[in-house]
């Protein structure tokens, strides 16, 4: 059956057309997460810092440093962040503190105000804007918050799926977020007031380690099962692809939602395969190391983030 299997997989790519990077840019630490605004792009590193750099030419522009933390052997250390959104020039930021506990900043015109401190004991893994006045936070216990930025409190908190938090994407109109657990559940959730939308079970059956969202769709990737699976959020109908040797690692939704882009490799090569049919169309080539992120620009541009700061932009031709 495995054998089977690979055999489909690599008819599907036999016509997948290569693609070689249009830019590349580094930058210091690991890629964690990555948001785009008005020509650039945020990102949330393991260095202690947010890094800005120019969509165009993918050169740096500015960082947002933060302090160094202690670790329990009292040594300081980089802090990872966590996660990082952007909304009318104001950057949202989760960052790691002691007793694995988070903190969350707004910067805004060279200002950066803590809006939730790390005595409040939120074991929090990413934050995303609601609105310009409200976050979204996953916390580790798989548990979503509604937070007040302004008022700097916990407005609301449900139980997303039944295990521990893996990942979170919100929706590009940020009505509802996607969050993926240990388990393999897949939880659809509305910002506004944290209703479970819709919770997906036993489609993913391992972790998830990626996950992104956009209008109807949603995508996962996951690791022991290796397994990308398309989620039709309003039909509850789901698409598997099953990757015989190596995990999902990372995906990401085009902006139409006809194509899923995905990493599924230890040559670190991603792929763009239609959606309907989960054709590889084509194959990039060019990361030196696993990648953790990927944002579409437009249909057929996109940028993608690795463990080492590549970065690269792609053009679809």
């Amino acid at each position: 059956m495995k054998k089977i299997v690979f055999i489909i997989l690599l008819a599907l790519m036999v016509f997948a057309k290569e693609i070689t990077p249009c830019k590349t840019g580094k930058i210091g630490g690991a890629v964690l997460d990555m948001v785009m605004e008005d020509g650039k792009i945020y990102i949330a590193t393991d260095a202690g810092k947010v890094v800005i750099a120019d969509e165009k030419n993918l050169s740096v522009v500015k960082e947002i440093g933060v302090r160094k933390i202690k670790d329990f052997m009292g040594e300081l250390n980089d802090a990872d962040i966590y996660s990082v959104d952007v909304i009318d020039g104001k950057i949202l930021y989760l960052v790691q503190a002691e007793g694995g506990y988070a903190e969350l900043f707004v910067y805004k015109d060279g200002n950066a105000t803590k809006v939730l401190d790390k005595s409040q004991m939120l074991y929090a893994k990413a934050a995303k804007y609601a609105d310009k006045d409200m976050a979204v936070i996953a916390l580790m216990s798989d548990e979503v918050v509604l937070y007040d930025l302004n008022g700097k409190k916990v407005v609301k908190k449900v139980k997303a799926g039944e295990y521990f938090y893996s990942v979170m994407a919100i929706d590009k109109d940020r009505s509802k977020v996607a969050i993926g657990d240990e388990g393999g559940e897949v939880a659809i959730i509305a910002t506004k007031d944290l209703k479970k939308i819709k919770l997906f079970k036993d489609v993913n059956k391992d972790k998830i380690l990626s996950i992104d969202v956009n209008k109807e769709y949603a995508v996962a990737g996951s690791r022991a099962d290796k397994t990308l699976a398309l989620y039709n959020i309003k039909t509850s109908q789901t698409k598997r692809l099953r990757n015989p040797d190596f995990f999902i690692y990372v995906v990401a939704l085009g902006p139409e939602n006809r194509q899923v882009a995905f990493g599924d490799n230890d040559k670190y090569i991603l792929k763009i395969a239609d959606t309907n049919s989960l054709e590889v169309k084509y194959r990039l080539l060019g990361h030196k190391n696993i990648v953790n992120v990927i944002r579409f620009i437009d249909p057929t541009t996109l940028i993608s983030g690795s463990e080492t700061g590549e970065l690269i932009k792609w053009r679809l031709k």
